[in-house]
């Protein structure tokens, strides 16, 4: 590194730990929270639940993270508006000589508003390929063809409808792995969370290109890494598809 003389992958190490625990943390959460109501949109598109939740997710979507993660930071960290709920910036306060449940206590409540700026984007869009792909699937001729054989809803929907829209989330899957690692470089600088991706930030403007490099090559195997992952997902998820040479 041209700013410290450090190798490059100790400085990459360091960041890494932090941007792959807040992000995986935000992708569960978006995953956790979008698939279910997806779901539940998805069967019953055009009910009033169905409008409500659809204009909830669209008003998510269209906030930008960065002025959300400003007003949360001006909001809910000083006490100057009474709401001096949250630490400002940073991922703790505690050193490595605290006892582990205390600093890990403090590290939660240091991520919170970060982790909530990076998943509330990713749980609104993942909701609306879910949704809009479980409507297709259950407007096919083997779903009309599982009602008439007597299976419940709840079966066709989740055993014949959802397993075949799931090709919309195996598709973002191919982009998720390469962002876990790259990082959210606004919600990182806003937060103060010394990651991947203030980490090529403030490598940007020190012209300390040998850590800019770094971070783009591992981005660009990731990606390549996870479009595999994706293709070899198809083929789990439909056994129809192949890759044989015929």
């Amino acid at each position: 590194s041209y700013a410290d003389n450090r190798p490059v992958s100790t400085r990459i190490w360091e960041a890494l730990q932090w941007t792959v625990l807040l992000n995986i943390l935000a992708i569960l959460i978006a995953y956790g929270l979008a698939i279910p109501i997806g779901i539940f949109s998805g069967s019953n598109p055009g009910t009033l639940r169905d409008k409500i939740s659809t204009t909830i997710l669209y008003i998510l979507f269209s906030l930008p993270s960065f002025w959300v993660a400003t007003l949360l930071v001006t909001f809910f960290t000083t006490g100057e508006f009474g709401m001096d709920f949250f630490p400002t910036a940073g991922t703790g306060l505690l050193d490595d000589s605290a006892p582990f449940w205390n600093r890990f206590w403090d590290t939660a409540y240091h991520l919170i508003l970060p982790v909530f700026c990076i998943s509330y984007t990713a749980f609104a869009f993942i909701s609306r390929q879910v949704r809009g792909g479980l409507i297709n699937e259950l407007n096919e001729d083997y779903i009309r063809t599982a009602y008439a054989k007597g299976l419940p809803k709840s079966t066709v929907v989740q055993k014949h409808g959802f397993r075949n829209a799931l090709f919309p989330l195996i598709t973002l899957f191919a982009n998720i792995l390469p962002a876990t690692i790259a990082g959210s470089v606004i919600i990182e600088v806003i937060f103060s969370i010394p990651g991947m991706g203030r980490l090529a930030y403030n490598a940007i403007f020190q012209g300390d290109w040998p850590i800019v490099f770094a971070v783009l090559m591992l981005s660009a195997v990731l990606t390549i890494i996870g479009n595999l992952l994706a293709d070899i997902l198809y083929a789990t998820a439909d056994p129809r598809i192949s890759f044989d040479e015929k």
